[in-house]
C-alpha cells in the first residue's frame, strides 16, 4: 500500500539538502552584495549592505550649500532607498531558492534604488 502524503514528505526531505546548499550559496553571495540609494536631488548617494547596514556615503560638493535640515532629509531619503533596495535584493535571492514565482529574474550584484 502506498501513501501519497508520505511520498511527498520523503521527496521534500530529499530536496531540503539541496535547498540548504542553495540558501547557503545565496547567503554567501548576499554578504558580498550591496544596493544603492540616491536622494531626489542626486546630491547624496548611500550604499547599504544586504543586511541594511550603511557601508558608504557620497556627498556631492554642491550639497554643502544646503541648510542642515535639507541635507539631513537628503541623507535620510538616500539611506531609506538603499536599505529598501537591499531588502528587495534579499527577497529576490531567497525567493529564487524557495521557488517563489514572484522572485523574477536575477539582476546584477549592485542595485540602484531610486
Amino acid at each position: 500500500m502506498t501513501f501519497p502524503a508520505l511520498d511527498r514528505i520523503e521527496a521534500l526531505a530529499r530536496n531540503l539538502d539541496g535547498w540548504q546548499r542553495q540558501l547557503a550559496d545565496r547567503m554567501a553571495e548576499l554578504e558580498q552584495t550591496s544596493a544603492e540609494g540616491v536622494s531626489d536631488s542626486g546630491l547624496v548617494r548611500v550604499t547599504a549592505a544586504a543586511d541594511g547596514k550603511i557601508v558608504s556615503t557620497e556627498l556631492n560638493a554642491r550639497a554643502m550649500r544646503l541648510d542642515s535640515y535639507s541635507l539631513a532629509e537628503e541623507f535620510t531619503a538616500a539611506a531609506n532607498r538603499a536599505q529598501e533596495a537591499a531588502a528587495a535584493l534579499v527577497r529576490e535571492l531567497v525567493g529564487e531558492v524557495i521557488g517563489d514565482p514572484g522572485a523574477g529574474p536575477r539582476r546584477s550584484a549592485d542595485h540602484e534604488g531610486r
